[in-house]
């Protein structure tokens, strides 16, 4: 059956509520069938690994999206050894549907700044549409993308201008030992887990 399919990557450590309301988004403004999250393994371009294990942050993909038909976890990439690519990912994820069926890769604006340094990103765009979420106050002018500018221009690149909360994972590293402030930011069974398993502790925690 066709579908329109989103893939939406990162290295979820961990995942929080910005990350669902990004992926609601997306779906509602693109009217895609289901959102499929996908935790990096080794993440490409990233300066250092992520703090929680692989099998770790793919158990909190899980739980954050609950039992949601719309959404989707694969661990395609976290069983991948060595670094792990978007063009691999796609191109995996592309053979499991209908060969019309449509994808579209789903890349916050930070990191679509930066897209011509990813590998193969052209065959990317072959692969599947773009939907550059950007964050609240950014500039909707072009320029702001320097070198991929001319992606956005020549291949099928959607924006997507939503507030959404402002949050990333560092921020709630950073505060994790607040279980009032950081509960603002997390499914509650996220927390629970992140708490129950120690993650995200300094070595002052334990």
């Amino acid at each position: 059956m066709k579908m329109n399919i989103g893939i939406f990557g990162g290295t979820f450590d961990p995942i929080h509520l910005g990350h669902i309301a990004v992926a609601k988004y997306a779906k509602t403004d693109l009217n895609l069938d289901k959102v499929i999250f996908v935790p990096a393994g080794c993440p490409q371009l990233k300066p250092s690994l992520p703090a929680a294990s692989a099998k770790h942050r793919f158990e909190m993909v899980k739980l954050a999206i609950g039992n949601k038909e719309m959404f989707y976890a694969s661990d395609i990439e976290i069983k991948r050894k060595g670094p792990t690519f978007t063009v691999d990912t796609l191109k995996s994820i592309k053979k499991n549907y209908h060969s019309k069926s449509s994808l579209w890769f789903i890349v916050g604006s930070d990191a679509f700044s930066e897209f011509n340094k990813w590998e193969n990103y052209q065959e990317i765009m072959e692969l599947s549409n773009v939907c550059v979420v950007r964050r609240p106050g950014e500039s909707t002018e072009l320029e702001q993308f320097g070198h991929v500018k001319k992606l956005v221009t020549e291949n099928n690149v959607v924006f997507i201008n939503r507030i959404t909360p402002q949050i990333s994972s560092t921020n709630v590293k950073a505060i994790i030992k607040d279980k009032n402030k950081v509960k603002r930011y997390l499914n509650p069974e996220v927390h629970d887990y992140i708490v129950r398993n120690g993650l995200y502790r300094t070595d002052e925690d334990k």
